[in-house]
């Protein structure tokens, strides 16, 4: 069997590919993916080492977690205010995920902390502090073999094309975007509007005490412009989503199965 670390997410754009592209460079691994790649296609060889990634499969990952020896799961959080104001590399004309979508991935990702295959990490402490969020992932998982310190990453990295895309180039780690949402006070009022106040999420995710934040939106004009993703989730497509899971799912486990029969 190998051994498989898969990273996801409250959302796009929390730092998955500047986590998995760290994590590939300053550790000793056997087998990556250019970018991104859904879980149940993954595969290695015996005794390997794998990391992926994918943001949006943390919505599938508590129905294998407990199921699946050497399958482990790293899940970033971010502030929801931050995650909703970044455009994506490839199309820097629209952003790229919603409160909805934050919202709905968050509540599977909180569903995981029970697992003891399981890392929760917060996208703040990783661009600020990278060497100590690095010592944590060891911690976490001894058996991985360190090359590099996560600071040094961008000395050492060869990443692919699409990873640069959705990095904007290739650079050092830096705590540069926090607070990204400051300077895009219009999105955050409309996203405000459209799906309610953020401050519970904020508060439950220790990123605010209260709701005096909020007063830095008095009189602010509301941006409503479209993000990547749908901003309502219709029943049809929360079925859908259900269907789609439990088909990966199960061709996850029938390969894995089988390499447990061998």
């Amino acid at each position: 069997m190998f051994k498989q670390i898969h990273i996801v997410a409250c959302s796009p754009r929390t730092g998955t590919t500047l986590l998995h592209e760290a994590m590939v460079t300053c550790f000793k691994v056997d087998k990556k993916y250019d970018h991104e790649i859904r879980f149940h296609l993954t595969d290695a060889n015996d005794g390997d080492v794998l990391i992926s990634k994918r943001p949006k499969d943390t919505y599938y990952m508590s129905q294998i977690l407990d199921q699946t020896p050497d399958f482990y799961v790293i899940y970033l959080l971010r502030d929801p205010r931050d995650s909703i104001c970044s455009r994506h590399g490839k199309d820097m004309s629209k952003y790229y995920s919603n409160l909805t979508l934050w919202r709905d991935l968050h509540a599977h990702g909180k569903a995981l902390r029970n697992f003891n295959n399981f890392l929760e990490i917060r996208y703040e402490d990783f661009v600020s502090d990278p060497n100590a969020v690095q010592q944590q992932i060891m911690q976490r998982f001894p058996w991985l073999e360190k090359l590099h310190d996560f600071t040094d990453y961008h000395l050492h990295a060869k990443v692919s094309e699409g990873s640069s895309k959705a990095l904007k180039g290739l650079r050092p780690i830096s705590p540069a975007s926090i607070g990204l949402w400051k300077k895009n006070l219009q999105r955050i009022k409309g996203q405000t509007l459209r799906h309610g106040s953020m401050t519970p999420d904020l508060i439950d995710c220790g990123y605010e005490n209260d709701d005096s934040w909020e007063s830095i939106l008095d009189g602010v004009e509301p941006d409503f412009s479209k993000s990547r993703y749908p901003e309502t989730i219709s029943i049809f497509k929360r079925l859908s989503l259900k269907l789609h899971g439990f088909l990966k799912v199960r061709e996850f486990k029938r390969k894995r199965g089988k390499r447990f029969s061998c």
